[in-house]
């Protein structure tokens, strides 16, 4: 599974757990609308680190860097090119 799915899978995951089964697009913002909240927040800064290597610690954080899937992909690819 490529990466944009496996995010996209673990977003899913997320709104289910809320009995949110609304479509989303990839650009669409997830934390922004209200449909994620700071605790899933964390979940998907812990899923990055753990499947990519990210580590939070060493840079400055904004939740708007996971707010949509298009944002957490780019943000793995940077980490990938730095």
């Amino acid at each position: 599974m490529d990466e944009r799915n496996a995010v996209r899978s673990f977003v899913k995951t997320l709104l289910h757990k809320k009995d949110d089964e609304g479509p989303f697009a990839d650009s669409d913002s997830l934390v922004l609308s209200g449909r994620l909240d700071s605790i899933d927040v964390l979940e998907i800064v812990v899923f990055l680190e753990k499947h990519y290597g990210l580590d939070f610690g060493d840079r400055p954080f904004d939740q708007g860097t996971v707010d949509s899937i298009d944002e957490i992909a780019g943000l793995i690819a940077s980490t990938r090119v730095a």
